[in-house]
């Protein structure tokens, strides 16, 4: 299968592996972010308490 790809095939092969590399560490980077978010505001509304 891979015998048969030209340079074009490759390089857009490198193009999503990359597209996928920076989507998922911002995906990891948001809900990272949110649970920070929800942490501080559970302990703020532990000290309301």
């Amino acid at each position: 299968m891979f015998e048969e790809w030209g340079a074009i095939e490759w390089f857009l092969l490198v193009v999503n592996i990359v597209a996928l590399t920076i989507a998922a560490r911002f995906l990891i980077w948001k809900i990272k972010k949110k649970f920070a978010e929800v942490e501080k505001r559970q302990q703020h509304s532990l000290r309301q308490k």
